[in-house]
């Protein structure tokens, strides 16, 4: 039996699927008349989250072809173009187009991504297309890529957005020349954005605020508070410590540990951050409470199925309560960073603290050996942590 719930849901079963009909004069662009989408949870609070950011996603889509074929429409006016917005430089390429190479990107390297690294390629090929035509990648030159940075800024979009937006190009660009056999056109690179101004340093929350933080922790004792004390004292990354599978918790040994690998749910960041992070205090305590109440095999199930890491979900549902119970100065990656103070607070080797946190090692030397082994690991960070 189905069942129709609000905001473009449906309940299939137990399971929430996200259900749009397509406006009737775009869907000459879809293959059906409905977006339906598997949302895989039985929870109607993430159902909800999940469907708001599909919506806003489609609303995003829809308003480029709307303006696109307004523009269509308007350019048989203009008998030579003059006018139109378009660039009139023309360069022919032998690539493939713009619109082809996305779906190769996508197809090669969205496997085990999020849904948000598909919908960024996807908005960023749409706003360029709304400036230019789509062309053979090794055909855009650089007043593309300015008039592609012009409509971003008229569209009210922050330098830093435009450069999100100008790196999706650019990786998509350079991916599929390289695919195809091409030199990388360097259209879209080092495009200006403006002078560039001091980043604000994060803050890092001080000894009584982690403590204050860990005790509210043990409070509430459930799962998003277990996730939030475990990365408080091992440092790990959000998406690092949501992937984790029962079987990467190793608690039956004198130097408890958890093992950080690639999994096809998560991804990780670098090379060098597969590793193994020894449990000590608070962390222990969490990841045993996680690990006994896990009925999934997934140390944070609400989070994490096997088959997608929901990180967006979980840090603002933590920022949100750090700023209510703890400090609106904490976020929580202010958690990674505090880690890496607390180390070099007990003069920890700069190595052991980037074997531990899985940051990329400086030296080529560090590359050497099989590195410090979970017993040494352990004695650094339960000095950090004690």
């Amino acid at each position: 039996m189905v069942h129709q719930s609000c905001s473009y849901l449906k309940l299939k079963g137990s399971t929430y699927y996200f259900s749009r009909r397509v406006p009737k004069p775009l869907q000459k662009h879809f293959k059906t008349d409905r977006v339906e989408v598997c949302l895989h949870t039985p929870q109607q609070s993430s159902a909800v989250r999940q469907a708001q950011a599909l919506a806003s996603e489609l609303e995003d889509h829809w308003y480029i072809l709307r303006r696109r074929e307004i523009k269509n429409r308007l350019s048989s006016f203009f008998g030579d173009g003059s006018h139109d917005m378009r660039q009139t430089v023309s360069v022919t390429g032998v690539g493939p187009q713009l619109s082809a190479a996305l779906e190769v990107y996508l197809s090669l390297k969205g496997a085990g991504r999020p849904k948000t690294f598909e919908a960024g390629a996807r908005r960023a090929v749409g706003y360029l297309l709304e400036v230019t035509d789509d062309k053979p990648i090794d055909a855009y030159v650089r007043a593309d890529a300015n008039a592609f940075r012009e409509y971003l800024r008229s569209r009210g979009l922050s330098s830093e957005s435009i450069g999100r937006n100008l790196t999706s190009i650019r990786a998509i660009v350079n991916f599929v020349s390289k695919e195809e056999g091409l030199q990388p056109p360097l259209a879209f690179s080092g495009v200006y954005l403006g002078e560039s101004t001091r980043k604000t340093d994060r803050y890092v929350p001080t000894a009584t605020e982690l403590r204050s933080l860990q005790a509210c922790c043990r409070s509430s004792d459930d799962e998003l508070r277990w996730l939030l004390a475990l990365i408080s004292g091992t440092g790990l990354r959000l998406s690092e410590a949501l992937g984790l599978s029962c079987g990467d918790v190793c608690l039956g040994t004198p130097h408890p540990y958890v093992v950080i690998e690639p999994k096809p749910w998560r991804r990780l960041k670098t090379a060098d951050s597969e590793r193994v992070v020894p449990l000590v205090g608070e962390a222990l305590w969490a990841a045993q409470r996680a690990t006994d109440a896990s009925t999934t095999g997934y140390l944070f199930p609400s989070y994490c199925d096997g088959e997608t890491t929901k990180a967006n979900s979980a840090s603002a549902a933590l920022n949100k309560w750090l700023k209510a119970h703890v400090s609106g100065d904490i976020v929580v990656h202010s958690l990674r960073h505090a880690m890496r103070d607390r180390l070099r607070a007990v003069e920890c080797p700069a190595d052991v603290i980037d074997q531990i946190g899985g940051w990329s090692r400086k030296g080529v030397g560090e590359s050497y050996g099989r590195g410090y082994q979970v017993e040494q690991l352990h004695r650094w960070l339960a000095r950090a942590v004690g």
